[in-house]
């Protein structure tokens, strides 16, 4: 984080939680490769995740979910 950097706070099931954004050049999730990016950054209380994809980065990728094997795969 740095100085005049916002700070969001945001509401759910584990409560609340403080983060800021930044503008990265590129994320690249298999062959998906999204070019200046806004990432949401935070302490991440939860050992067993790393991160969060948001439905922004889903839906562009076109994302499937497939619930009964727990995969994730491009279209």
């Amino acid at each position: 984080m740095q100085a005049g950097d916002e700070i969001y706070t945001s509401y759910g099931i584990g409560g609340k939680e403080h983060s800021y954004v930044k503008k990265v050049d590129s994320i690249q999730i298999a062959e998906l490769k999204i070019e200046n990016a806004f990432i949401d950054f935070m302490s991440f209380p939860y050992e067993h995740i790393n991160g969060l994809l948001g439905l922004d980065i889903l839906m562009e990728g076109k994302f499937k979910i497939d619930l009964n094997t727990l995969e994730l795969r491009l279209q």
